[in-house]
């Protein structure tokens, strides 16, 4: 039996939103290999990558740290999975930061609302997150009354969640944590 080769792919960036350009261009370039022939998959696959980018950069203490973003990009059967390490407390739920306590294992709960939809995060573990999108019909006049309602962030997890296939949150150590999404190609 023949094993498709992992293919590992890594790129470090200083912690500084003015390297955004360069971390789209680098997924713009990636994505060509990936979808040599689809134009609009690129421009997904380099929306994330700006989401997660600046996510890390606004929401962490990767800056102050003076860490670099470290991104791992993984390619297998027909898989790809990008790993990103985020410096910073953690997510909390109901006053608890990683590890949760067994209690909240298999909770599914509403992370952040937007005007198309909910980012869902489920606890798989003490350690893990994972976030997913429901999607709600767009209504227009009711979007509108809305609107002031909804928090001013979590719409980058909702782009991210949308486009990827499985987006993970896993606490390492205390301080570190990995972000892990994939999408099938």
């Amino acid at each position: 039996m023949v094993h498709a080769m992992k293919e590992i792919t890594r790129l470090h960036v200083p912690s500084d939103v003015k390297y955004t350009k360069l971390v789209e261009d680098f997924m713009r370039s990636l994505g060509e290999q990936i979808y040599p022939s689809d134009e609009n998959s690129r421009h997904r696959l380099s929306a994330v990558m700006n989401e997660v980018f600046t996510n890390i950069v606004k929401h962490s203490d990767t800056p102050s740290l003076e860490q670099m973003v470290r991104f791992q990009f993984e390619f297998q059967s027909g898989l790809l999975e990008i790993s990103i390490y985020d410096n910073g407390p953690g997510i909390m739920i109901d006053d608890h930061y990683p590890p949760y306590p067994e209690s909240l294992v298999g909770q599914r709960r509403k992370f952040r609302e937007v005007i198309d939809g909910v980012v869902i995060m489920t606890i798989l573990d003490t350690l893990s997150l994972e976030f997913s999108f429901d999607e709600v019909a767009y209504d227009e006049d009711e979007a509108a009354l809305n609107f002031a309602e909804l928090k001013s962030h979590g719409y980058g997890l909702s782009i991210i969640t949308k486009i990827m296939d499985s987006v993970t949150y896993k606490f390492i150590r205390p301080g570190i944590y990995d972000w892990k999404m994939t999408k099938r190609l």
